[in-house]
């Protein structure tokens, strides 16, 4: 605990001792005074030797003496207040302003997968503040079904109907594969997650923690303009942390091995990381991973915080107050 205005009670204190000073000069000479006049009362002495009445005055000087102490108390009280008392913590606070681009691969053998994360973010979307999420889908071609933003209300709407039409292979909800295959060839990879990396904002200025979900299988049917490794390194160039979900991680197929060994690749060289799907993991596991990882990642750069903190003697202030008020009660002050 400590006090932000240092110097008030200083100033306070000299204010007290120059009234104190004041008071006794101006006393000493009411004194003087009533000495000269002298007392106008005879015999007075054989009431002040009564009992009852040193009893009464006894009693007096107790109350009185205990209201002064109150009363300075509550002067000192006011003094620490004025001068604003607070706490000091170091806090070292995690910065949850991240951006997120959804990068879905919606060839056929992705639409469950695709399915399970465009709905799990849409649950997610409800306990965000400040985060940005944008979705981005690709097969021959890629297409940016939303950009990054923080309307949530949109966000999950969006979200929601993309998750009925990959359900329903297209039937409700908006047409997934629109505007994915205008290209030659399935599955680009690469020119997939390039488009994705591409879709951040403010490349380079923005000190925004950038990371990507790329849901795919790494089969490619074409040739792509833009090769795996090459848009890793896109990525590194960009400072975006790519997180794969790949649910073709068959250990007993020698394809799917080499094919899920570039991916894991690729994405740790991006400081993200690769998750393979399995009948003991979901997708909604995954991403709370990856959401705790990330917040491990970015906290913020440790400050001192001072708070003022005057519950305590405003409590305490207000006790002795009441207790000096009934005090200077009894004493009919």
């Amino acid at each position: 605990m400590g006090v932000i205005f240092w110097w008030m009670p200083l100033v306070l204190a000299a204010i007290a001792a120059g009234a104190v000073l004041l008071h006794l000069r101006r006393r000493r000479s009411d004194r003087e005074r009533l000495r000269r006049l002298g007392t106008p009362v005879a015999h007075g002495e054989r009431l002040t030797s009564l009992p009852v009445y040193r009893r009464l005055v006894a009693r007096y000087r107790v109350v009185l003496v205990a209201t002064l102490v109150a009363v300075v108390g509550l002067a000192g009280v006011g003094a620490l207040l004025s001068s604003r008392v607070s706490s000091v913590d170091v806090v070292e606070p995690q910065s949850y302003k991240r951006d997120i681009v959804l990068c879905l691969d919606v060839s056929g053998s992705m639409t469950e997968v695709d399915s399970q994360i465009v709905e799990t973010f849409s649950r997610l979307a409800e306990g965000l503040d400040g985060e940005r999420i944008g979705l981005s889908l690709f097969d021959s071609s890629s297409v940016t079904a939303f950009p990054l933003t923080d309307d949530y209300d949109f966000v999950r709407t969006q979200l929601e109907q993309y998750r009925t039409s990959f359900d329903t292979v297209g039937e409700d909800g908006t047409r997934y594969w629109s505007g994915t295959d205008l290209g030659r060839g399935a599955s680009l990879i690469g020119d997939g997650l390039a488009s994705c990396v591409l879709g951040f904002d403010d490349q380079g200025e923005s000190t925004r923690p950038r990371s990507v979900i790329l849901a795919t299988d790494n089969y490619v049917n074409g040739e792509a303009l833009v090769t795996l490794p090459e848009a890793g390194e896109l990525a590194v160039d960009r400072d975006v942390r790519v997180y794969a979900l790949n649910p073709a991680d068959y250990s007993t197929d020698a394809v799917a091995d080499e094919v899920a060994a570039e991916l894991k690749t690729v994405v740790e060289s991006t400081d993200g990381a690769y998750y393979a799907l399995d009948d003991e993991t979901s997708v909604a596991s995954i991403i709370e991973q990856i959401d705790e990882r990330e917040a491990g990642l970015f906290t913020g750069t440790r400050r001192l915080v001072v708070t003022d903190d005057p519950a305590g003697l405003a409590i305490a202030g207000l006790l002795v107050a009441l207790g000096a008020f009934a005090l200077l009660w009894r004493v009919r002050l």
